[in-house]
């Protein structure tokens, strides 16, 4: 099956306190969704990737794509998630569709093409990791503890988040405007999705120590590409 991968950067980050939309905040001297796209075209099942950003930063955006990979395109989002998603699947034209997070720079080819296979076999796949807090349900006005979650069901989802492309889209034009990842589009709609490991360094940029936390992972992944490029001198 053809495979499209839609790296959404279109999102303000007002967590963040920045001036410039977070994808594109610097990350080891380069925009962070510039990781989010390289990842994922090094993956040779994927033909094909959409990048969604604000149109204010179109002209910056396509700079930034054509510079690491061909077979890129860029559009334009919209004022929420779905807004966004729908625009990168509608310029899309792979079977299946990846829906990557352009502030969730460590994807490995690994977990990309073990989420391809999922989705190849289920029709909607997403990475997880499991909940190692304990987590609590508050309720009223003073948010009392109210109830202790069983954390052994429960899973924070990651991305990218596959689908076979109409499925998603049509769960999509169905959905919530309010929704904050896509499988939830088609769970909504009563549509199967399906889990499967998901990867600790495939962190989420989404506060300003996280920021921190990206710095010190590319420094040490830059240090050990330059030491194998060393040894093999």
């Amino acid at each position: 099956m053809t495979v499209s991968a839609v790296v959404l950067a279109a999102g303000r980050g007002e967590r963040m306190c920045a001036e410039i939309h977070k994808a594109f905040l610097e990350l080891a001297g380069r925009p962070i969704f510039a990781y989010s796209v390289e990842a994922l075209s090094h993956v040779p099942r994927v033909k094909e990737v959409i990048v969604v950003v604000h149109p204010d930063d179109l002209a910056a955006a396509h700079s930034v794509v054509t510079s690491l990979v061909r077979r890129a395109t860029v559009v334009t989002g919209g004022a929420t998630r779905r807004e966004s998603s729908l625009a990168g699947i509608r310029a899309a034209t792979g079977e299946i569709v990846l829906i990557h997070d352009g502030c969730r720079p460590f994807a490995s080819p690994i977990l990309i093409d073990r989420i391809i296979d999922h989705t190849e076999r289920y029709g909607a796949a997403v990475p997880v990791l499991p909940s190692v807090e304990t987590l609590y349900r508050l309720g009223g006005a003073e948010h009392r503890i109210e109830k202790v979650l069983d954390r052994a069901s429960i899973v924070r989802a990651q991305t990218p988040q596959g689908f076979r492309r109409l499925l998603l889209l049509r769960c999509l034009e169905a959905a919530d405007p309010g929704i904050t990842d896509d499988a939830s589009a088609l769970i909504a709609q009563g549509e199967p999705v399906f889990t499967l490991d998901g990867e600790v360094a495939n962190l989420k940029i989404t506060y300003p120590e996280d920021l921190h936390r990206a710095e010190a992972l590319a420094d040490r992944s830059s240090r050990r590409s330059e030491s194998r490029r060393e040894r093999f001198a």
